[in-house]
């Protein structure tokens, strides 16, 4: 009965001076809402790059073509002018076991249109594995397939967004589309692929914009404009021009990209390392490749959000310490004009812990209901944000607990001293106060 007396007297306290109660909860209240913000951001940054890496694949690690300058692009000129190769994607292919599938992926530029417009497109080379490496689904007709790349077939599988400004409402199966000089038919139609928030932390690819060719149709029929820099207007034009100038073999012919797939996530490290030493062999010592570990980039994310969180983190202890204060000061000033009743319920029999207590539980009234409205404050902030500044926030269960933990843990510690110091006041000299 003491406790929930003690309750009692704490909440008609507050009632009877609410602008004062008020603005000692303010602290708390900022404080609690910074927490709930700081941790429902940072769970959405988490989820976000999570859902990003999956899409990636966890299990696949990319070989990037890179870009050099000064002394490596020339040093790179004389020892590996053709930089990453479909020969390369071959070689890992055959030289490292772990490796469950290895796909060249080449990056043409090329005019796309479609009924005499321009459509707006990245055009891909690439092998039938290209599906289940990049985690893609055909939405209506069929990927490529090793016939289409053995036999050089000129068709193309074409991303939602292609088929939305090429064909509008129309089945584009079956139809044609102009990538260069030559015309390509249409076997296929990618299931649309979204990615939650703003921002894609990854540098992920739109793939919706993406039209897929034959790798080897890629490399045999686009290779020219990449290697010569000769603009083309015919395709009777470029094969002349090919025939002139001399092709390479198919393995020393440019690839932008290698994806490798093993079994786990936890061979991506070892397969880097793998496929790092069997290219470096391949370009005599020459760095003009970069390779990317789903894994390792989650890991940097990670490190750079607890970065983020601790910075957080501050900001709301010192919203919380500010109010702590606060609610110090308060109960200081409220434990001085209380003398006389703490004299009169030590006089009746109250002990110097029955009114530590009364103080402390006054205290923590206070902390408490600040916190009930620091979290709905909070829960509105994660709202505004997530909706104004377009980043997903979660609020989670496991957010709202840790905030209740820290203001009753700020009442506690601040409400701690002032209960002790209304507990050590003697009776007589509290009923002689004015």
């Amino acid at each position: 009965m003491k406790f929930w007396s003690a309750i009692r007297t704490g909440i008609g306290e507050l009632l009877a001076n609410k602008l004062r109660s008020f603005l000692t909860m303010l602290g708390v209240i900022f404080g609690i809402a910074s927490v709930i913000s700081m941790v429902s951001i940072g769970a959405g940054a988490r989820q976000e790059a999570l859902e990003q890496i999956k899409l990636m694949g966890v299990n696949v690690i990319q070989v990037n073509r890179a870009s050099l300058t000064g002394d490596l692009a020339r040093e790179a000129e004389t020892e590996s002018p053709q930089g990453l190769t479909y020969g390369d994607a071959l070689a890992v292919r055959q030289l490292y076991s772990g490796a469950r599938e290895v796909v060249p992926v080449c990056r043409v530029f090329a005019d796309v249109r479609a009924g005499g417009r321009g459509v707006p497109a990245k055009v891909l080379g690439t092998s039938p594995e290209y599906e289940e490496v990049s985690r893609l689904a055909v939405e209506s007709g069929r990927f490529i397939d090793t016939n289409d790349v053995d036999r050089r077939a000129r068709v193309c599988v074409i991303g939602a967004t292609i088929k939305r400004e090429a064909f509008f409402l129309t089945d584009p199966l079956g139809k044609k589309l102009r990538i260069g000089p030559d015309d390509y038919q249409v076997i296929g139609v990618m299931r649309e692929r979204t990615v939650d928030g703003a921002r894609t932390r990854f540098a992920l690819r739109d793939v919706n914009e993406d039209i897929y060719l034959p790798i080897t149709v890629a490399m045999d029929d686009f290779q020219i404009y990449v290697e010569q820099a000769i603009p083309v207007d015919t395709g009777a034009v470029r094969r002349l021009l090919a025939r002139m100038l001399g092709r390479p073999p198919m393995e020393q012919r440019s690839v932008t990209q290698i994806l490798v797939k093993v079994a786990d996530e936890s061979e991506t490290y070892e397969a880097a390392r793998v496929a790092s030493r069997i290219l470096e062999r391949r370009h005599k010592g020459i760095q003009d490749f970069e390779i990317v570990i789903p894994a390792e980039l989650l890991r940097q994310s990670q490190q750079t959000q607890r970065i983020f969180n601790i910075v957080m983190g501050a900001i709301a202890s010192i919203s919380l310490v500010v109010g702590g204060i606060g609610i110090m000061n308060i109960m200081l000033a409220t434990v001085s004009q209380r003398s006389r009743e703490i004299g009169i319920r030590r006089c009746i029999g109250a002990s110097q812990s029955d009114i530590a207590r009364q103080f402390l539980l006054e205290c923590l009234v206070i902390t408490i209901i600040g916190g009930f409205l620091g979290i709905l404050l909070g829960v509105e902030m994660a709202r505004l944000i997530s909706e104004f500044a377009n980043w997903r926030t979660i609020v989670s269960g496991q957010a709202v607990l840790l905030s209740l933990l820290v203001a009753v843990t700020t009442g506690v510690v601040f409400g701690l001293y002032p209960a002790m110091r209304a507990a050590s006041i003697q009776p007589m000299e509290a009923l002689r106060a004015e």
